[in-house]
């Protein structure tokens, strides 16, 4: 996409028809991005309904409507909040006579633009493969629909030798990313050798994060208010006190809604952040208090969801100094007592509080050494259930899911009421792909992704 000549119109499908604020906040956050590629944004459409619609994602009538503000507005992409499958893909390119993009392919736009090095960019391409595979061979089908095998022919479809093509492109670069995965899990056994704590500093784009990380370690890395300029890890070693010194690590950076196929294909940043000895979250106190709420919801769960344990976060909130008022009052504001984790507001730019920032990781770094996990001593049924779950990992059984405990057992029955028994399937379904069918889980996911996850159950409502 060329920034100086692209006019983009938005879209998006509210799917939470009693949602009258929390969509303006991700329409937002989704120009903010449009607009950090230097395209323009031209207009906004958004439709209400409880369920997307299986041809367009949005009704046919709006798809018209989305048709009449392209011609009017003279826009040449269609940027979707919504992930889209690849068949609505290209419906709406064919019904809309221009681009059509998701968020997904935006922020790997984004990404691509901002990659400097070839980790980077093999990571993203193989994310932009996988996302572009199944839309290249139904567009394929339809531009080669009069290209078929027959007496004499080739034996194939017209399509088959690209698509082998890219196959066999996604396999190399996949074999590329793994071999690095091997060379960063064993510099990771170096660094845990070596003795030196590592401090992880996540969070959303734009927070801070590599100013901080310049800030604590004296290093000078590019700084940028452009989203995503640190898609690599940077590392520095830090003397804290007498008797700590840590390795810093700056990772990327996160967005609302992070699609998780886009966390798994950073997969060499989630050892980064999953090997950590402590994750900083990293938040800006100059967003809105309701950006600054979902932010540090979604970015809890986020980061349970890699596998970081609660006791191993630490909650800092920088730019202080761009609201001093706030500052202060920022904690019962977002109620962060409840959340039962450390907490600290500093500013990077002015250095304020920097030091306690440093004294607090020292401090939690010590309650570790001292209250250290106990570890888990298996029974020989449990270690026996063990090397059976390796085995069926390595050769997968092909069965119908069932509930298999009593928690999923209840959440099930819970989903049945008022409802057929296929919507209950298709709730209980989403919900375990979403978030997971776990306590815990449930507990730590923002209200607004479970009611996304069970909309299609009796009890939506």
């Amino acid at each position: 996409m060329d920034g100086q000549e692209t006019k983009a119109l938005l879209v998006m499908l509210r799917t939470n028809v009693h949602d009258r604020v929390v969509y303006r906040v991700r329409l937002d956050e989704l120009k903010s991005l449009v607009e950090s590629l230097g395209i323009e944004v031209v207009g906004e459409v958004v439709q209400t309904r409880y369920r997307p619609f299986a041809k367009y994602h949005v009704g046919k009538g709006k798809v018209g409507d989305i048709r009449r503000k392209v011609r009017r507005l003279k826009a040449n992409v269609v940027i979707f909040y919504n992930i889209l499958r690849s068949s609505q893909k290209l419906n709406l390119i064919q019904a809309v006579h221009c681009d059509v993009i998701d968020r997904f392919e935006l922020t790997l736009e984004i990404f691509d633009q901002m990659s400097s090095d070839t980790l980077s960019k093999l990571q993203i391409q193989s994310a932009r493969l996988e996302k572009q595979a199944p839309f290249y061979k139904l567009q394929s089908a339809l531009n080669y629909q009069y290209d078929r095998p027959f007496f004499r022919a080739g034996g194939e479809y017209g399509f088959h030798s690209k698509m082998r093509e890219q196959t066999r492109s996604q396999a190399r670069i996949n074999e590329e990313i793994d071999k690095l995965m091997e060379d960063k899990t064993q510099r990771i056994w170096q660094r845990k050798k070596l003795g030196y704590p590592v401090i992880c500093i996540a969070g959303y784009y734009n927070a801070g994060k590599t100013h901080l990380f310049n800030r604590i370690t004296g290093d000078t890395k590019p700084v940028s208010n452009r989203p995503f300029t640190t898609l690599s890890s940077k590392y520095q070693k830090r003397y804290i006190d007498w008797e700590t010194t840590v390795l810093f690590i700056d990772t990327i950076g996160f967005v609302l809604d992070l699609d998780p196929r886009l966390i798994q294909s950073f997969k060499l940043n989630l050892l980064d952040i999953r090997s950590s000895d402590l994750v900083i979250l990293l938040l800006d106190l100059s967003d809105p208090t309701l950006n600054l709420d979902m932010k540090l919801n979604e970015g809890i769960w986020l980061l349970r969801d890699i596998g970081v344990s609660r006791d191993r976060i630490i909650v800092v909130i920088n730019k202080s100094d761009t609201d001093p008022e706030k500052a202060k009052t920022i904690g019962e504001t977002l109620e962060l007592d409840k959340y039962l984790l450390p907490w600290i507001v500093v500013s990077a730019e002015t250095k304020d509080n920097v030091q306690g920032l440093l004294d607090l990781i020292a401090k939690r770094l010590k309650h570790i050494k001292d209250n250290p996990p106990e570890p888990v001593q298996l029974t020989p049924f449990r270690r026996a259930e063990t090397t059976v779950n390796r085995i069926l990992a390595e050769f997968p059984v092909t069965y119908e899911k069932r509930y298999h405990d009593p928690f999923q057992s209840l959440v099930g029955t819970i989903l049945s009421q008022n409802t057929t028994g296929s919507n209950r399937e298709s709730a209980f379904r989403s919900l375990d792909r979403e978030i997971g069918i776990n306590p815990y889980k449930i507990d730590e996911a923002p209200e607004s992704k479970i009611k996304e996850a069970i909309r299609s159950a009796g009890m939506y409502n």
